[in-house]
């Protein structure tokens, strides 16, 4: 769903949690710089205004006031590798068969909160009857210290689902949001958020477009002549590229002209569709 006004452009997903959207007015100016302990969209929701584009996110651990400059990341821990039932997503199989048209399913997860999947994804792994299909998980009951119910939106599934068949259940990248140097090196960056962030509040994060004001590293990108594009270094600041960063995130490009000696951090920002 669309929603347009002079504020900016929201697409909202087609299935949402009952109570999670508490206005279809896009946020204004002000509310891209706060927090908030209520939800008041989906996870996930994207907003575009004319300078670039965000995504409704929470917070996954405290970010301190003075990280403000630095880019921040997903660390939740893919579910194969952290493992089941410790809030990081789910690998396996259905704890029960599915039938075609279903929108729900189960899984052996003993310790879920009430809709801690909210905007995450079901990953299908059928090689025996070559079916690969992936479904938007709209939120999932609390665990019942056996099982955990998730919903997807309708007409459900598009193939059954045997026990037998393989399946991975990811978090939204969205919803566990942190300090980019909390992943150790293995975290991706989404985008920015130039404020302090409480663990468990909502927040826009920006993930697109025009932004300035962010920590770049000792050498500031633009100092090499034709090297343009933009990395997130090992702290979560920005770097331009070297016989190292070039395996680094890009991140975006600068966008004013450079020299020799005087980098910059005014970049487009490309970490959103």
């Amino acid at each position: 769903q669309q929603i347009v006004n002079d504020a900016g452009t929201l697409w909202l997903p087609e299935w949402i949690i009952k109570g999670t959207l508490k206005s279809t007015t896009p946020p204004s100016d002000a509310d891209l710089f706060a927090e908030s302990a209520t939800q008041s969209f989906p996870v996930g929701t994207k907003l575009q205004k004319w300078s670039g584009k965000w995504r409704y996110s929470k917070g996954g651990a405290a970010i301190a006031a003075g990280r403000r400059g630095f880019l921040k990341a997903n660390h939740i821990q893919i579910p194969g590798k952290a493992g089941n039932s410790v809030n990081s997503g789910f690998e396996g199989a259905m704890a029960a068969a599915v039938v075609a048209g279903a929108t729900s399913f189960t899984i052996a997860d003993t310790a879920a909160a009430l809709n801690e999947y909210e905007d995450g994804e079901l990953a299908i792994y059928d090689d025996t009857n070559n079916i690969y299909d992936d479904y938007r998980i709209i939120g999932n009951d609390a665990n019942n210290g056996t099982t955990t119910t998730l919903y997807i939106g309708a007409p459900g599934f598009k193939h059954a689902v045997a026990v037998a068949v393989g399946i991975t259940v990811y978090r939204s990248p969205y919803i566990g949001v942190r300090d980019f140097n909390d992943g150790g090196g293995y975290s991706s960056a989404l985008g920015y958020a130039k404020f302090a962030i409480t663990s468990g509040y909502y927040f826009w994060l920006q993930t697109a477009g025009r932004i300035s004001g962010i920590t770049g590293a000792s050498t500031w990108p633009g100092q090499t002549i034709r090297q343009r594009d933009v990395y997130a270094n090992t702290d979560g600041s920005l770097i331009g590229i070297t016989a190292t960063t070039y395996l680094y995130q890009r991140v975006g490009y600068l966008l004013g002209r450079t020299a020799s000696d005087y980098g910059d951090n005014f970049i487009m920002l490309q970490l959103d569709d």
